[in-house]
């Protein structure tokens, strides 16, 4: 896949260029494999089914605009940064380490902002529940219980 950052400038050229690579099968297995070593403990139906999903009709112009509007996202963090500053509300991070759209330096940088943040990075991809769903349902499990025993329930959750 193309540089990500290369192609949220709205172009015609862009735009074919993110439409073949973004929504093709070899794209949407290395979301869920990222550059994980042990790709043997993947099912493969996640991505045929996902690649499906994307293919379906409408799809193309739906994935491409939400691709294109995630500038709005970035032009935000700092305004949920100083919100997180602000507030210091709970917050659980979980993070796959073989995911390839963050860096693996960004779910520590929580931390800046809330520094009791509760930060786990995982032999995971970047949908992290595929090969973990039972240790991220404990690690949530165990967080909430930590909130409701702290009589704390405002909290945040961040799992990209």
């Amino acid at each position: 896949m193309e540089d990500a950052a290369g192609l949220l400038g709205r172009s015609r050229a862009n735009e074919s260029t993110l439409r073949t690579n973004l929504l093709s099968l070899v794209t949407t297995r290395t979301r869920h494999v990222g550059n994980d070593p042990d790709v043997e403990r993947y099912d493969p139906d996640l991505w045929t089914d996902d690649f499906a999903f994307l293919s379906q009709p409408g799809q193309v112009d739906i994935q491409s605009d939400l691709f294109y509007d995630y500038r709005t996202n970035v032009d935000s963090y700092p305004k949920w940064q100083a919100w997180m500053r602000e507030r210091q509300q709970r917050l659980l991070v979980i993070w796959g380490k073989y995911d390839l759209s963050f860096e693996l330096s960004e779910p520590e940088a929580y931390r800046r902002d809330v520094p009791n943040a509760e930060v786990h990075v995982l032999d995971a991809g970047h949908f992290a529940l595929d090969t973990k769903a039972d240790e991220i349902a404990t690690l949530v499990g165990q967080f909430m219980k930590a909130q409701k025993d702290s009589h704390y329930w405002q909290f945040a959750c961040w799992c990209p």
